[in-house]
């Protein structure tokens, strides 16, 4: 696995966690940062964080983006 693929990756999901918080963050509780954390890190918010990142990959890979 090269560093431009790893890196990638890591970027993607990093975007997704941020995408995933900020939806907590404004919606769901209520604009404390802290419960959007805590949210986040719930199971629930782990797991809608993967399905975005691996919608994010599948949509990548269908537009044939990438090496």
């Amino acid at each position: 696995m090269s560093a431009y693929l790893l890196g990638n990756l890591i970027g993607r999901f990093v975007l997704s966690y941020a995408l995933i918080w900020l939806v907590m963050f404004l919606m769901l509780s209520r604009l404390k940062w802290r419960d959007a954390f805590r949210r986040t890190n719930h199971w629930t918010g782990l797991v809608a964080t993967t399905t975005t990142f691996l919608i994010g990959l599948i949509a990548a890979q269908t537009n044939g983006a990438g090496p």
